[in-house]
């Protein structure tokens, strides 16, 4: 068996692959949208929906000492993780602190934001 087979799916897990990839571009359009608020100080009910689900899906990876749906992957038969499928076998290991780092980021900034363009102004 080649590393290329490893990559084709069979039977259900074609289908949890699907689901798990679509999960995680949400996930990731979560991230974008919190950059995207750090950049235009919106704060509106989108941002609080994506922040609730980077924060539930932190909770979750540190809940279960990874992804929850990596799990249920693996006991399927499936070793291919969905960091490994995106981006290879070489930089796999870096998407989940790099993510991590890049939420923890945009959390602490959109937090800070309001106090730094209020300590500009003040100085004014």
């Amino acid at each position: 068996m080649n590393s290329g087979d490893r990559l084709k799916p069979v039977g259900g897990v074609r289908t949890l692959r699907i689901v798990h990839s679509a999960i995680g571009v949400c996930e990731l359009g979560c991230l974008g949208y919190l950059w995207f608020c750090v950049f235009t100080l919106r704060r509106d009910k989108w941002l609080k929906v994506a922040s609730s689900v980077l924060i539930g899906e932190g909770i979750a990876l540190v809940v279960a000492k990874g992804c929850p749906i990596g799990i249920v992957q693996r006991r399927l038969g499936d070793d291919v993780s969905m960091f490994e499928l995106w981006f290879g076998p070489r930089i796999k290991s870096l998407a989940i602190p790099t993510f991590t780092v890049g939420t923890l980021m945009g959390f602490a900034l959109l937090r800070a934001r309001p106090l730094m363009d209020a300590t500009i102004h003040a100085n004014s």
